[in-house]
């Protein structure tokens, strides 16, 4: 309901009409605005869907699909109710003042720009006080032009809500990026998640100054409280360009590789101390990159312990656990014998499995890394075959084996003993 010259701003569409009959109880100019109030109050979701339709109309950010807020209609029914309310009932104007401070914080910490949100701010409010003049002359209530007695205390009370909004916003904002910064941050999320439109793909790539057809990969960032901290800096790699999202649990990277190998991205990239990182195969595409992190996402569950980075490539077995978990759970209940065995003792076998594995199933190397004999190592073997009833010499049974051994060291002991925290946990998490 601003009035000033600033940009943006609006006035509110006044209908003219010509003198009333004098009535012989005529409402006062307060009394008008009350019953005013009150029947806008009544239309509820009709009014608020009228009001969303002008700022749609009047702002060209808030009319498109991917920069405008999402919550843009309920932020606007809580607006306008709350408006109406603290103008019926100055006890209530604690609840507008609090609005207005949330609106801007959040807008705020959404990245809009402020003028864009002030604008949107300013149409909301014109639009209240063309409802209130449009309903004393449609409902007959009385006489609108008496409103005008009103108007300047209106005005004012929206002056104090948007001063509200612009100074709770630039507190969180400390200045507001530019359009094109946040057009660009807003399309890499919407492309990131399932907008496969052929269409939105095209102006995207155009936007974000991409190939749609070109190589890409995705890589996950996550830091492990208290200590990881994601790295402020997107890597610069020569011939490769990459993209930042920044999420709310993680951080994502997405590069386009040109012509250089995916080896060259996770080179570059330093998972330190409380870092976790994981790094999708090669997609061809814009419009793959919502697989592409999703088997990004996948590399970095398959991660065993901070200062990991996975490529999900050299990772596919792991990837398959992880992404069943319920299914690895059956697979490594053939360890579940081992279980009843003194810890040292399960510890000893488990151990010798795993170094086995690594040294390509030599019981030489094997012995020489462990600073054992190698007999003790086969014995070890064999003992976990009895224990297991697998013949570590028959490839099912190694298979097996490797995929149980692997979903202990991924899911840990609860998912060999049936424990149903091994794969109801969130994977996010």
């Amino acid at each position: 309901m601003h009035t000033s010259s600033v940009r943006g701003s609006v006035r509110p569409r006044v209908t003219t009409v010509g003198p009333l009959p004098q009535a012989a109880a005529e409402p006062s100019p307060l009394q008008l605005f009350d019953h005013a109030c009150r029947r806008l109050l009544g239309r509820g979701a009709s009014f608020t869907d009228s009001v969303v339709h002008q700022i749609r109309t009047e702002v060209p950010y808030y009319a498109d699909p991917v920069l405008s807020p999402p919550d843009l209609k309920q932020s606007a029914d809580t607006g306008i109710r709350f408006a109406l309310e603290a103008a019926l009932d100055p006890g209530r104007i604690v609840d507008i003042e609090r609005y207005t401070r949330e609106l801007g914080i959040r807008r705020a910490e959404e990245g809009r720009p402020l003028d864009e949100v002030m604008h949107a701010f300013r149409v909301a409010g014109s639009e209240v006080w063309s409802g209130i003049i449009s309903v004393v002359e449609r409902d007959g209530l009385g006489d609108q032009r008496h409103l005008v007695h009103v108007a300047e205390l209106v005005w004012k009370m929206n002056d104090r809500d948007a001063v509200l909004v612009a100074d709770a916003y630039r507190q969180v904002a400390k200045g507001v990026a530019s359009r094109h910064n946040e057009r660009m941050r807003l399309i890499l999320a919407a492309v990131l998640e399932s907008r496969n439109d052929p269409a939105f793909i095209r102006d995207a790539a155009s936007i974000l100054d991409l190939p749609p057809d070109g190589r890409f990969a995705v890589a996950e960032l996550r830091a492990t409280p208290p200590f990881g901290r994601a790295p402020d800096a997107v890597p610069e790699i020569p011939g490769m360009r990459v993209l930042r999202h920044v999420g709310a649990q993680r951080d994502v990277l997405v590069a386009h590789l040109g012509d250089r190998p995916l080896d060259a991205l996770a080179s570059a990239l330093d998972a330190g101390p409380g870092m976790r990182i994981g790094i999708s195969p090669v997609v061809h595409g814009l419009k793959n990159l919502p697989r592409a992190r999703d088997l990004a996402g996948l590399a970095l569950r398959t991660c065993r312990a901070d200062g990991e980075v996975a490529q999900l490539d050299a990772r596919l077995p792991d990837g398959l656990l992880v992404s069943r978990p319920d299914l690895s759970a059956e697979l490594a209940r053939v360890l579940r014998p081992l279980y009843d065995l003194e810890p040292a003792d399960r510890e000893t076998l488990i151990d010798t499995l795993g170094v086995w594995i690594e040294k390509g199933g030599s019981a030489v190397q094997a012995a020489r890394h462990m600073l054992c004999h190698r007999n003790t190592v086969l014995n070890r073997l064999r003992r976990f075959e009895q224990i297991t009833g697998l013949e570590l010499s028959r490839p099912r049974h190694l298979v097996r084996l490797t995929l149980a051994f692997d979903t202990l060291q991924l899911l840990g002991p609860a998912a060999v003993l049936g424990c149903g925290d091994a794969w109801d946990s969130d994977p996010e998490s």
